[in-house]
């Protein structure tokens, strides 16, 4: 048995509402809006994922927010394209620069067309990393 990720959609544009209604329909998913500025309720309902406009990106999704839920992803999404902005508190150790060297060579070497996340071009849904 699958455990539903919790989506929380922060912020109430027309956009916004619109995704969530979307996303509703998928099943695997627990989604939940919500206004932005409400900031006790990220801690209330320890979401998986929390989207947002980057046309007006809230204030309190910010780095302290990923360092306290390292595994909370962020998922800003533009309003005027098909391209959303993905934010993680990913954590890697690097003890020396070879590593961190290493370490910038991966990401930069991985596509930038953000087309392997979608799943259009493999004929799949997208699903959330767990």
């Amino acid at each position: 048995m699958s455990i539903n990720k919790k989506v929380l959609i922060y912020g109430r544009s027309l956009n916004l509402e619109g995704i969530g209604v979307s996303l509703k329909l998928e099943g695997n998913l627990d989604v939940m809006v919500v206004e932005s500025g409400e900031k006790n309720c990220l801690q209330d309902i320890k979401p998986e994922v929390i989207l947002f406009d980057l046309a007006n990106p809230p204030k309190e999704l910010n780095l302290a927010l990923l360092r306290k839920q390292p595994g909370l992803l962020l998922i800003g999404v533009e309003p005027c394209s098909d391209e959303v902005l993905v934010l993680t508190g990913q954590r890697n150790r690097v003890v020396s620069a070879c590593e961190l060297a290493k370490l910038l060579s991966a990401q930069v070497d991985q596509p930038a067309t953000g087309d392997e996340v979608t799943g259009e071009d493999q004929g799949g849904a997208f699903e959330f990393p767990t």
